[in-house]
């Protein structure tokens, strides 16, 4: 298991890019949209809305999940929600990141040093 931050990227088949909100779901507001192959960080997941996202022929592969990656894209940036099956980072990110990497678990973590 691992507790450390994961770079990634917007797939570069995700048509139009994948919209960044302020909570794991289509139902938070928007804050911008995140263009095909930006770099990300990402900093933790939180379990929401199911997102199904069906990739371009000729994969024509359908991923579909409830993870949304809380990413930054630099520094000054604030951060938001991006649904993880549009976010390349190399494998599942609760893999990655395990249990320590929820966004619940760090916000605890932060209000109990």
């Amino acid at each position: 298991m691992s507790n450390h931050n994961h770079t990634g990227s917007i797939w570069g088949n995700v048509s139009g890019g994948a919209n960044r909100r302020h909570g794991p779901g289509t139902n938070f507001g928007f804050i911008d949209n995140l263009t095909p192959g930006t770099p990300l960080i990402v900093l933790c997941y939180s379990r929401g809305e199911l997102v199904t996202h069906t990739t371009p022929p000729p994969d024509s592969r359908t991923n579909t999940s409830d993870a949304w990656d809380f990413v930054v894209t630099g520094d000054q940036d604030r951060g938001g929600y991006v649904a993880d099956v549009f976010v390349d980072t190399g494998a599942d990110i609760a893999e990655q990141l395990g249990g320590q990497g929820t966004c619940d678990a760090l916000r605890q973590h932060l209000a109990n040093p």
